[in-house]
């Protein structure tokens, strides 16, 4: 499957997440994503693309969690710098829907890694339907920065803002009586 573009967006009504694949052969495939599928796929999702970029980052190395983190980070960065957000998201009015008119309601997800350090996610729902997206780096990061954003706008709560961290300088001195 070639993805042109992927949208994922809260829809309010039915309090999902709405995820659609476009590719540039102008089929569309659409699902649902609810937010208890949501929060069993997140860290999971999230701990695959960080082992991911781990190993491409620095394959020999064995970090320690902060470490890991912290080269996790600079590869997303990296990622998203060549991913454009600011395309809006054109379905092909003549598109081909593969699973159907209506969004698949997904009933398991199952994620993997393919050869060459892409994340396999694979979707099936109770229907027979199924769809599988190969995701390299720079999608797999471009689809998280996505699923945030969405999740914000929810208001699930199952991401929660980035405190932001607090000079040294103007830390209190603790005291230990």
């Amino acid at each position: 499957m070639d993805i042109h573009q992927i949208q994922v967006k809260y829809e309010p009504v039915a309090d999902r997440l709405l995820m659609q694949v476009r590719t540039r052969d102008e089929q569309l495939f659409a699902l649902w994503l609810t937010r208890r599928m949501v929060m069993r796929l997140w860290p999971h999702f999230r701990q695959l693309v960080t082992d991911l970029a781990v190993a491409r980052t620095a394959p020999a190395a064995m970090p320690v969690p902060e470490a890991r983190e912290m080269l996790a980070q600079a590869a997303r960065e990296k990622a998203l710098q060549s991913t454009d957000f600011k395309t809006k998201f054109t379905p092909a009015p003549a598109a081909k829907l593969p699973l159907g008119p209506e969004p698949m309601l997904p009933a398991a997800i199952d994620l993997g890694k393919a050869p060459g350090g892409a994340v396999i996610l694979a979707v099936r729902d109770t229907q027979g339907r199924s769809l599988e997206l190969r995701l390299g780096e720079d999608l797999a990061n471009g689809w998280m920065k996505l699923v945030e954003n969405a999740m914000a706008v929810s208001e699930w709560g199952l991401v929660a803002p980035p405190a932001p961290p607090e000079p040294a300088a103007t830390k209190p001195a603790r005291v230990l009586n």
